[in-house]
């Protein structure tokens, strides 16, 4: 056939042949490009049962759209024969690869991340491959996965081609309810895929046979071999993850790839973390969201208010290292215990604390727990007036320096001495402000700026408040609205700031955030550079150095500033959504698939806490698009259209979802109307989201990313 013409299609050379196909490159003369041509070989196309399979394998393979799946474009027929017309994956099959030596512990993961995504696509689509091995799994000179070789799919709904009874699939990667013609879900491609990971880290199978049935009889009744003794390096964690892949009873294994994928993540984490070393380490501490136990539900502000005061005041010592407001707030509102809290947040010490307020009369109980034996190591209750209140915080915060044992220099003991004004009820009206702020979303940053508009009028040299009110003014312009005038109210109030305290990093923030939007990305950056030398510690000069190093196509200073600010909060989900894009568009998908399971750690358990944030709701919803979890965006995305259609942030994430989904007119309406909404930064954001890419050469999305620019 080399050399003919078959439609528009002329063919190149024999790729190779298997039990369902012979496989060739050829030239779409139509289109230009290379593709693969499969046919069913001569011997058996004269089977029904073989033909309603090559099928079934197309069928299969189109309903299914993600970069680890092999692209179907088209099914043809032409003289009496069948083929499909597939993706030319210019690459090798993984079983070549595995021939040719060990591969490094960090190639296999990647491998694997990325099959788990390709698989979890198909699974959610309701089609189970029944043929998992490494001779079915391309690598692309890249780097990147292809699964290939849908021809004993089963597909949900669809025809049973096989009778139950029949055995199908390749014996040695063949779950043992496959072997036994039983009916199989997903769960067998899971025992399948443990197999190609067992195989991957050791160069061979885990059962083993002289012939086919002696493998048979291994795979149903013999434990595997064992991991440790064939590669001793390969963690134990990682050990059981494959066990639990291979286990016999379908039951006892991952119900989907999606699990597989949690319990990898975590496992690469626990492996990264080094054991602190106590001595040289500084003394770490967790301050909890303090209770409200009034009964007016209104001072849940105030408690958060003075939470995250003592928070801001420890975070002064350089002899402590504090857990910042964002990791803590998975924990508000939610029932833990010290060892939960201890296991994720990694410290050493755990404030906790409840405050009764009634009228200007507030009774605070508060507790330093020791993570290693659970003891109390100080506990005190307050009675004051709330007029008091700094005199309070200021305290509480001794107390725990004279628990810890943590000895202040002149300059932070002046630092904390220094209040943020004198004006009680501005303090009151600013705290509620700044609550709003974080709760995000278009209502609470509107309700915001009144609070803090009345905050600056009942002190006007109440720098805090100016930075405040700069940072809502800004979201506003940015996220929510975009009209000019709230840029212009941003500036002066920054500008305000700074001339009441010119060491205010959060108003030289603001100024940095004002040549952002300007697109003076050079100045934003000098301005930013600057402020990490004075504060290494502040996280938003990060995430925005990283938007600017993506838009001047640095990508991998893109990458090391987002790594630094998931390194300062760790359980904050925004640095991570960025990572996740960064490594897509450099091909790096293990650290990409690694993102974006945190994203989804971090927002479950952040609905879990407030089950009304929509921006988290929406970033989850995307997260999840990345593994074609399609039923779960499509609730969420329900759910969030429901409570609110206005917010241009989550219109942007919605529109993210919706391209990851591949549906193309909801994504393009969701984006249009976050820029009508005011989503000023959109071209900004969706110029380096890899969740776009099937739109780049869209007249539509380039139509509306020019307007916005």
């Amino acid at each position: 056939m080399i050399g003919e013409n078959i439609l528009h299609y002329k063919i190149i050379e024999k790729l190779g042949q298997g039990g369902m196909g012979i496989v060739y490159l050829a030239l779409d003369t139509k289109l230009d490009r290379k593709v693969a041509i499969k046919f069913l070989p001569n011997s058996i196309s004269v089977s029904p049962e073989e033909k309603e399979r090559f099928k079934i394998e197309a069928r299969a393979s189109a309903a299914l759209s993600h970069p680890n799946i092999a692209t179907i474009y088209a099914i043809e027929e032409c003289d009496g024969k069948t083929f499909i017309v597939m993706e030319y994956i210019n690459g090798v099959e993984l079983k070549e690869k595995i021939n040719k030596g060990l591969l490094p512990l960090s190639e296999v993961t990647s491998v694997a991340y990325q099959i788990a995504e390709g698989l979890e696509a198909s699974h959610k689509a309701g089609v189970v491959h029944r043929d998992i091995k490494s001779q079915n799994i391309m690598i692309t000179n890249d780097g990147k996965v292809k699964i290939m070789d849908f021809g004993l799919a089963k597909i949900k709904g669809g025809s049973q081609v096989t009778k139950v009874g029949a055995t199908v699939g390749t014996v040695s990667y063949m779950a043992p309810e496959q072997m036994q013609g039983e009916n199989v879900d997903a769960r067998a491609d899971i025992f399948s895929f443990g197999v190609i990971i067992f195989e991957l880290l050791t160069g061979k199978m885990p059962f083993r046979g002289e012939h086919e049935a002696a493998i048979m009889y291994s795979i149903q009744n013999e434990e595997p071999l064992s991991i440790q003794d064939l590669r001793p390096e390969v963690p134990q964690s990682m050990v059981k993850i494959i066990l639990k892949m291979l286990e016999k009873d379908p039951q006892k294994r991952y119900k989907g790839a999606l699990e597989f994928v949690n319990d990898l993540s975590k496992s690469q984490q626990t492996l990264s973390v080094q054991r602190r070393d106590e001595k040289n380490q500084k003394k770490s501490i967790a301050v909890m969201y303090f209770e409200n136990m009034s009964s007016e539900k209104e001072s849940d502000y105030f408690c958060a208010g003075i939470t995250e005061d003592i928070i801001t005041d420890l975070s002064k010592i350089k002899e402590l290292k504090v857990v910042p407001r964002t990791d803590v707030l998975i924990f508000r509102n939610k029932e833990t215990n010290t060892s939960q809290i201890a296991d994720t947040l990694q410290v050493d010490y755990i404030l906790e604390g409840s405050i009764r307020k009634s009228g200007n009369k507030m009774r605070i109980n508060a507790q330093l727990l020791s993570v290693e034996n659970g003891s109390h190591i100080w506990a005190e209750r307050f009675d004051r007036n709330v007029d008091d209140i700094f005199e309070l915080q200021n305290e509480i915060s001794q107390k725990i320096f004279q628990a810890l044992k943590v000895s202040l220099t002149e300059t932070e003991k002046e630092s904390l001495q220094e209040n943020p004004t004198n004006n009680l009820r501005a303090y009151d009206v600013y705290m509620r402000g700044r609550e709003l702020i974080s709760l995000r979303g278009r209502k609470n940053n509107e309700e915001a700026i009144k609070m803090l508009e009345e905050a600056v009028l009942m002190d006007p040299n109440f720098a805090s408040a100016y930075a405040a009110l700069a940072e809502a003014y800004s979201y506003m312009y940015e996220w929510y609205d975009g009209k000019t005038i709230w840029l212009e109210k941003s500036i002066q109030s920054n500008q305000k700031a700074l001339e009441l305290d010119p060491s205010s990093v959060e108003a030289r923030f603001g100024i940095a955030m004002v040549y952002f939007y300007q697109k003076r990305l050079k100045e934003s950056q000098l301005e930013l550079e600057a402020i990490i030398e004075v504060n290494p510690k502040f996280y938003p000069a990060y995430i925005r150095l990283g938007l600017i190093s993506e838009l001047s196509n640095e990508i991998d200073s893109a990458i090391r500033y987002y790594q630094i600010a998931s390194g300062l909060k760790p359980h904050d989900e925004e640095s991570w959504i960025h990572l996740d894009s960064v490594f897509r568009r450099k091909a790096d998908y293990k650290s990409a698939v690694e993102a974006s399971t945190r994203v989804i750690e971090i927002t479950a358990q952040k609905l879990e806490a407030s089950q009304e944030d929509l921006v988290v709701m929406s970033r989850l919803a995307m997260a999840y698009a990345w593994f074609g979890g399609k039923e779960e965006c499509k609730a969420m995305l329900k759910k969030l259209f429901e409570i609110d259609t206005n917010d241009g942030l989550v219109l942007y994430y919605c529109s993210c979802t919706y391209a990851l989904l591949n549906e193309r007119e909801k994504a393009i309406i969701s984006l249009r109307r976050a820029f009508d909404a005011g989503f000023k930064g959109l071209s900004n954001w969706a110029n380096s989201e890899a969740a776009f890419d099937s739109l780049r050469n869209d007249i539509e999305f380039k139509e509306l990313i020019a307007r916005s620019e």
